[in-house]
C-alpha cells in the first residue's frame, strides 16, 4: 500500500476501515430474528431467611398493607330460585268421586277462600247425612239427661235410667265430633256436591286433573298454589367449601335476566349432604323485591366473606413451592423480604382468601414475587 498522501493511497485507507467497522458490527449485532432475553439481576438470599431484592428488580415489585375487611366471594356455587317452606300448598282430594267442573287454571291468581274445583260424590252425601242423624241423635240425648235429671229432683227419678241416659249422651258427643270433622273436610257444598277452595292466596302453578275424571284421596294432587312474593335462593355448595359459609354472609345472586347480580344473604344452611355431588344446600333470601324473579330459575350465588374478618389478596401475591406449599413475600425492610406460609381458601375471579397465616397491618407483595423467588409457581 502506497504510503504517500496521493488520492490512491488514502482511498485504501478508508476502505480497510470500512470493513473493520462491519466486521465487528456482524459480530455484536443479533441475527435477523434473533430476541435478546432480558434476565434482571437475580435476588439474594440470606443466612437469616431473608431474601435482598436487587435494585434493578425494585420497581417490578409492588406490595400493600394487609387489611380486614374485604367481602370478597369465597365460594360460588349454582343455585335455583325456590318457593320458601309454606309457599305452596297442594289440594288433594278429600273423597272419592267425579270433577264437575274447574274453576282456576295454570298461572291464574287466587285468594284464599276463592273456588277451585268442584266435585260430586255419593261418599260425601253419605257423610253428610251421617251428620244430620248424629245431630239428631245428641238433641235427643241432652233431652233425655234434662228429663233424667228434672225427675231426681223431684224424688221420682231412678239412678240407674239417669246414668243411662248420659253414658247415651257422651256417645252421640263423640258421633257428632266425628261427622263434623268429616264434613268439615270435605269443604263447602251441600248434598253430593264437593267445592274445594283456595287455603291460601298465590298463583296456580299446577293443575293435574280435567272435567269427568274420577279421583280418589292418596293420589296426585289436583292443584297446586304457590305465593310468588315467598322466594329464597337454594345453592348447592359442595362439602369442601361449607366450612367457608356462614350465616348471614352476603351474597350476589346472579340471574341471566338482570345485568346487575341481585344482592341476598345467607339464612340458614343445610345440615345434610345429599347426592353423589356431595353438596348441601345454602338458603339465601334476596334483600331486595325482584318481580322478574320466577320460582324455578337457574342462578348463581357468590357467596363473600364475612365482613371484617377476612383477608383477601391478589390470587398472583401467593406461590407455590414444592408443588404443595403456599407462600406469600412479607416485607421485613427496605429492600428484605421473607416468605411466610399460608392456608388460602379457593382463587375466584382473581382473588384468594387468606385463611390464616398473615397478620393485619403486614406489607405483602402483591405483584412481582417471581422476581423475589424465581424457582415457585405462581398460584392462577
Amino acid at each position: 500500500m502506497p504510503r504517500d498522501g496521493t488520492p490512491r493511497g488514502r482511498g485504501r485507507c478508508v476502505q480497510a476501515i470500512t470493513c473493520w467497522f462491519a466486521v465487528c458490527t456482524a459480530a455484536c449485532s443479533p441475527a435477523v430474528g434473533e430476541t435478546v432475553a432480558f434476565s434482571p439481576p437475580t435476588s439474594t438470599a440470606r443466612s437469616d431467611g431473608t431474601v435482598r431484592l436487587s435494585r434493578q428488580s425494585q420497581p417490578y415489585v409492588v406490595t400493600q398493607k394487609v387489611t380486614l375487611g374485604a367481602a370478597a366471594p369465597v365460594v360460588l356455587a349454582p343455585a335455583r330460585i325456590a318457593f320458601r317452606d309454606g309457599a305452596v300448598s297442594q289440594v288433594n282430594m278429600p273423597i272419592t268421586g267425579r270433577i264437575t267442573a274447574i274453576h282456576v287454571k295454570t298461572g291464574d291468581r287466587v285468594k284464599a277462600g276463592d273456588a277451585l274445583v268442584t266435585i260430586s260424590s255419593p261418599d260425601a252425601a253419605a257423610a253428610r247425612a251421617q251428620l244430620a242423624t248424629a245431630i239428631a241423635e245428641h238433641d235427643a240425648a241432652v233431652q233425655e239427661v234434662a228429663r233424667q235429671d228434672a225427675m231426681g229432683t223431684s224424688g221420682v227419678g231412678v239412678d240407674s235410667e239417669r246414668v243411662a241416659a248420659k253414658a247415651r249422651l257422651a256417645q252421640t258427643d263423640a258421633e257428632l265430633a266425628r261427622a263434623q270433622t268429616t264434613v268439615a273436610i270435605l269443604g263447602g257444598g251441600g248434598g253430593s256436591t264437593v267445592v274445594l277452595r283456595a287455603p291460601i292466596e298465590g298463583t296456580v302453578i299446577s293443575r293435574h286433573t280435567t272435567v269427568g275424571a274420577v279421583a280418589q284421596p292418596g293420589g296426585d294432587p289436583l292443584i297446586e298454589i304457590g305465593n310468588p312474593t315467598s322466594l329464597w335462593v337454594v345453592a348447592e355448595v359442595f362439602e369442601r367449601e361449607l366450612a367457608q359459609v356462614r350465616d348471614n354472609a352476603a351474597v350476589d345472586v346472579e340471574l341471566s335476566t338482570r345485568v346487575a347480580p341481585v344482592p341476598g344473604h345467607v339464612v340458614s344452611v343445610g345440615s345434610a349432604l345429599t347426592g353423589a355431588l356431595r353438596t348441601a344446600s345454602v338458603y339465601i333470601s334476596l334483600d331486595a323485591a325482584a318481580d322478574d324473579v320466577r320460582a324455578g330459575m337457574f342462578a348463581r350465588a357468590a357467596i363473600k366473606a364475612p365482613t371484617a374478618s377476612s383477608i383477601v389478596l391478589p390470587a398472583e401475591a401467593v406461590l407455590i413451592e414444592d408443588g404443595k406449599t403456599y407462600v406469600v413475600y412479607v416485607k421485613t425492610g427496605e429492600d428484605l423480604f421473607v416468605a411466610r406460609k399460608v392456608q388460602i381458601g379457593p382463587s375466584i375471579e382473581g382473588r384468594v382468601q387468606i385463611l390464616n397465616g398473615l397478620v393485619e397491618g403486614e406489607s405483602v407483595v402483591t405483584k412481582g414475587a417471581l422476581l423475589i423467588d424465581g424457582t415457585a409457581e405462581q398460584l392462577l
